[in-house]
């Protein structure tokens, strides 16, 4: 999807109002496949001294398996941004995009921005049965020493001892 400036070049460091959708392939995130519904963008660009300013919204659903019962699971992306474009710059090279002519190319953009603002792990939203044995087990498993009626534990307790020796010499 290539967003028309041309306007823009017309009446530079003047600001214009745009939206876009945007389709993204699905990825894989560290094996496993995420796909995404369409990519909404929408916000203001303007152009000065061949530079092309973008600053908006994006939005998008991201959809994954859960991390704990491997049912599908669903993550709003929503992201603000502001990004700049030029001409003749190597994309790999420099944190900046590249544009030809009078349009920009947001596909790139879009997928950048979703990957970058991904969870790092999708979990269920309430009905996954698994992810409640999960807490439980996690908050069984994490109880402090004193719940249970243990004995404080103190490693450097006998550090302290030498220190009260030293302090009497």
């Amino acid at each position: 999807m290539k967003l028309d400036v041309s306007k823009g070049f017309l009446t530079p460091a003047t600001q214009f109002p745009f939206e876009a959708d945007v389709t993204l392939e699905p990825q894989d995130v560290n094996g496993e496949m995420v796909s995404f519904d369409t990519v909404s963008i929408s916000g203001t660009f303007l152009v000065l001294d061949d530079e092309i300013h973008l600053k908006g919204i994006l939005r998008t659903v991201a959809h994954g398996a859960c991390a704990v019962c491997l049912e599908q699971a669903d993550a709003t992306v929503e992201v603000n941004f502001a990004e700049n474009f030029e001409q003749n710059v190597d994309e790999t090279e420099a944190e900046i995009f590249c544009y030809t002519g009078k349009s920009v190319p947001l596909d790139h953009m879009a997928l950048t921005l979703v990957m970058l603002n991904l969870p790092m792990r999708f979990e269920c939203e309430g009905e996954c049965k698994s992810i409640t044995k999960y807490h439980l087990q996690m908050n069984e498993d994490t109880m402090s020493s004193c719940v249970d009626g243990s004995p404080t534990q103190r490693p450097f307790e006998a550090l302290q001892s030498l220190l009260k020796k030293d302090e009497e010499v």
